[in-house]
């Protein structure tokens, strides 16, 4: 059981999870890293409804097991109203997942007093980066946090399909957002499925923002597929087994 001393860290991502257990290792620091498996920059989100998430999440985008996803991501809840001290939110202000999945967090923190510790691309830090940020958290005036609070309420109320980066922070988004992305790396010769979702997903790299992951733009290609819009062959279902192209 965790000391009254130990700090608990909550992170929006799993990759940037595991690296700030290292950083802690690197900074000679005792604490506890948590993270949220779910990713709340798509699927329905007006309620904390698991079964309603797994079942949008398998037939929109083809994924049979996100219930356990969702389940698996209210513990970080429960750690977070019962740390004696306030916990630290690390949140990556460049990655819709971080966004949103802080959001969600704060929604359910009631009066709850927390740090919050904005770091951009730190999907993308190294222990050793990571750990240059740790006493660097803030506690969020009144008025931010009201701000937060009620960005997140209109985000629910529209429970769009998918909620993405804009210039004033997270947005509702339809599920087609990315297509037109995804056919300016599709050409008339075939090349593999994964290829062209690591395209876009390099575009995200280039411009700093990180907008969704492959499994939302892996769904999209599928449905473009399925739609006739892209010719296909092979395994529609595993993107290194599937190749695509511009119809000829």
């Amino acid at each position: 059981m965790a000391s009254r001393d130990t700090q608990l860290h909550v992170v929006f991502g799993r990759s940037a999870a595991a690296t700030l257990q290292q950083s802690l290792k690197v900074a000679s620091r005792d604490g506890i890293v948590v993270a949220p498996y779910d990713d709340f920059s798509f699927g329905p989100i007006a309620s904390d409804d698991a079964i309603d998430r797994g079942r949008w999440v398998e037939a929109v985008l083809g994924y049979s097991d996100w219930q356990r996803v969702s389940l698996e991501s209210l513990p970080v809840l429960s750690a977070s109203m019962e740390a004696y001290k306030p916990p630290i939110a690390w949140v990556s202000p460049d990655s819709a997942q971080s966004v949103a999945g802080f959001l969600w967090w704060l929604s359910h923190m009631g009066g709850r007093e927390c740090l919050v510790l904005e770091v951009s691309g730190l999907n993308l830090l190294g222990p050793d980066d990571m750990s240059k940020h740790i006493d660097r958290a803030e506690l969020w005036t009144f008025a931010r946090r009201a701000s937060s609070l009620a960005a997140w309420k209109k985000l629910q109320a529209e429970d769009a399909p998918l909620r993405v980066l804009g210039r004033n922070g997270l947005v509702s988004a339809p599920i087609e957002y990315f297509d037109q992305a995804l056919l300016g790396h599709t050409t008339p010769e075939w090349q593999k499925m994964a290829r062209i979702v690591a395209g876009v997903l390099s575009d995200f790299h280039v411009s700093g923002i990180f907008q969704t992951g492959d499994l939302v733009l892996a769904a999209r290609l599928t449905d473009l597929a399925e739609a006739g819009i892209l010719g296909w062959r092979g395994d529609l279902g595993h993107m290194a087994r599937c190749e695509m192209r511009l119809p000829q």
